[in-house]
């Protein structure tokens, strides 16, 4: 079990698992992710499960992250991301429904989807430009 101090000093127990791969990280939430691991320039290299429940994969290109969660059950937002964004649009696309905010220079930062019976967030914290976050989205709905 792993353990991390917080502010008070008090250890408490980290809620995440890592995993050395995709594979491994699906078998610990028993359903696929269903994305590739390269996605656009954006490869996968952190693959992390939270109480065997919530499926967490991180992207990289470069210094841009892109972090991307799924979970059974629609309509939670699992993003972990309590911003509040300029902009702010829902959607419905292919049977899911996306909520997508972005920042002032129009950057997609947040998609909360819900789709066949999970919930997906994508979160890119410095933004992304619409047409990247546009290609994880259509992958996610084409799953």
């Amino acid at each position: 079990e792993q353990v991390q101090g917080n502010a008070s000093g008090m250890m408490v127990a980290n809620p995440w698992s890592d995993w050395n791969s995709l594979a491994e990280a699906e078998a610990a939430t028993g359903f696929p992710f269903g994305l590739p691991e390269t996605v656009d320039g954006y490869t996968a290299d952190v693959f992390r499960t939270m109480s065997g429940t919530l499926l967490e994969i991180r992207y990289h290109s470069g210094e841009s992250e892109i972090c991307i969660r799924k979970q059974q059950g629609e309509g939670q937002d699992i993003s972990g991301d309590y911003n509040v964004y300029a902009n702010s649009e829902e959607s419905q696309q292919n049977g899911g429904t996306i909520t997508v905010d972005s920042n002032e220079a129009g950057e997609v930062v947040r998609q909360l989807i819900s789709f066949k019976g999970y919930s997906w967030s994508v979160v890119a914290s410095d933004g992304i430009p619409a047409e990247v976050a546009q290609k994880f989205l259509d992958l996610i709905l084409g799953s």
